[in-house]
């Protein structure tokens, strides 16, 4: 590389290291024509993507595919995360198709008291007809097996033809609440069904659930609608040592402010942990973190940044059985070994235990290693039997947030919707950009970590080697 060139190089920051940040640095620093340096500010000691998650101790050695547990759990669905399964494709990541077994049940009254599942489901149908809950008699069971049926069809009919309601000239959209309550769906169905189900997914609380844009959850179904769910072998510190390979990254760095400071510069401002503060100026910045820190370290955004709802969540590995032993030995004898999947440790089903009270839902994994992940618990885990506990950050989404978030990423002004007297910052402007699983119109997600990832490439004309070309249309 000439002189010239070296000096024409852009200087990009990458704030954040987990999926979308780390993508975003995958696909600047292997631009085709060389055109960016980049550097990742992270203020952890490692990686965050793969941050949260934790290996089991074994007695034959440190990990193992099995011992590995993915915190949260990574799961993704084909017709939805079409683009993160393009990308894994691309980079040789092995992934499967393993067999779910989800419980659903209500929170026991009392502690030590068993889970009492009232239905029993299969991820895919792969078990047909459903297993009978061990306390259902047979009667009671066909009786709700025709009810879930007809209320199931009628949920799904609708989300393929009768669209949620757009908002109006600078008004919200139709919220989940109201489209429910708009095709008439039978409450029972909803609050034992519906609701357990996609707060499991969204690890967030029934009220946080309905009120989302409907849009968010009615395009989830119609796309994931008979298509199989994988899982990455080996965890998603695979994906994470794929993209961060040969990357310059500053750990221990906590960044305080993204100012632009005029002449296509962008200043960052950060402190290490030994208390040294430093400022470095950039031809572009993109900040991969939730709205909560974009309101921390960026002005521009501070007041709209506050309107997007954001929830600490909690994923806990443990050895508590005593409120899921009884239906965990039911599932066991009556589930088959998956053959096809014998070979990466995956040779039965996986239960799912979906626990539910008036308001929320937890979730309970038996992984394969024998271990329980509890995410987003609501009901007593035994200390003495927890071997690790992960947070992170839920970007919920509302109404209001989804338009704000559209009108920030997208071309759109939202200076009326927001009050505001003059045009407001939208993505890009001063050459700073926003990634992440919360910046697209859609679940907050994987899939919208890659999708707004590859639309600042585009932005700045780089390819993306797993696309022939960049049909973004979200």
């Amino acid at each position: 590389m000439s002189a010239a060139q070296e000096s024409a190089r852009k200087k990009v920051a990458i704030v954040g290291s987990g999926m979308a940040g780390l993508i975003s640095a995958f696909l600047l620093r292997t631009d085709r024509r060389g055109r960016y340096d980049v550097e990742i500010l992270e203020m952890q000691d490692h990686l965050s993507l793969d941050s949260a998650s934790y290996t089991l101790a074994t007695k034959d050695g440190p990990s193992s595919q099995q011992s590995r547990l993915d915190l949260p759990m990574r799961v993704f669905a084909g017709g939805y995360y079409e683009n993160l399964k393009r990308m894994y494709e691309y980079f040789n990541i092995k992934f499967i198709s393993p067999r779910f077994i989800y419980t659903l049940s209500s929170l026991p009254k009392s502690e030590g008291q068993q889970i009492s599942p009232h239905f029993i489901h299969s991820s895919n149908n792969h078990t047909i007809p459903p297993l009978q809950p061990v306390e259902s008699s047979f009667g009671a069971w066909i009786l709700e097996l025709v009810y879930l049926a007809i209320c199931y069809f009628w949920f799904t009919a609708c989300c393929f033809w009768v669209k949620p309601r757009p908002a109006p000239t600078f008004g919200k959209d139709e919220s989940f609440r109201q489209y429910l309550e708009r095709i008439r769906l039978p409450r029972y169905y909803v609050n034992n069904y519906l609701l357990p189900l996609v707060s499991s997914v969204t690890t967030c609380t029934h009220d946080a659930v309905l009120a989302f844009p409907a849009n968010d959850i009615v395009e989830y179904e119609r796309r994931t609608f008979r298509k199989p769910h994988f899982l990455v072998v080996g965890g998603v510190r695979k994906v994470q040592e794929k993209l961060a390979e040969n990357q310059k990254v500053h750990y221990g760095a906590k960044v305080s402010q993204v100012q632009d400071i005029g002449n296509n510069e962008v200043q960052v401002s950060w402190t290490t942990r030994d208390g040294q503060a430093h400022a470095e100026s950039f031809d572009f910045v993109i900040m991969a973190v939730t709205p909560d820190v974009v309101g921390a370290i960026f002005p521009p955004l501070r007041k709209v940044m506050a309107e997007i709802p954001t929830v600490p969540v909690e994923s806990v590995v443990h050895y508590d059985f005593s409120r899921i032993s009884r239906c965990s030995n039911h599932l066991k004898q009556q589930m088959r070994p998956d053959q096809s999947n014998s070979s990466v440790g995956f040779n039965l089903a996986q239960p799912i235990h979906i626990c539910s009270d008036l308001s929320a839902s937890e979730s309970i994994h038996e992984h394969p290693s024998s271990a329980l992940i509890t995410t987003f618990p609501i009901g007593p885990i035994d200390p003495d039997k927890v071997v690790h506990r992960a947070k992170f950050t839920r970007v919920l989404r509302t109404t209001r947030s989804r338009a704000i978030v559209n009108r920030v990423v997208n071309t759109t002004p939202y200076q009326h919707f927001l009050g505001e007297k003059q045009e407001a910052w939208r993505n890009g402007d001063g050459n700073v950009f926003l990634v992440g699983g919360w910046c697209w119109d859609g679940m907050v997600m994987l899939e919208g970590c890659i999708f707004s990832a590859m639309r600042v490439a585009n932005c700045l004309d780089v390819e993306i080697p797993w696309l022939a070309n960049n049909p973004l249309s979200r």
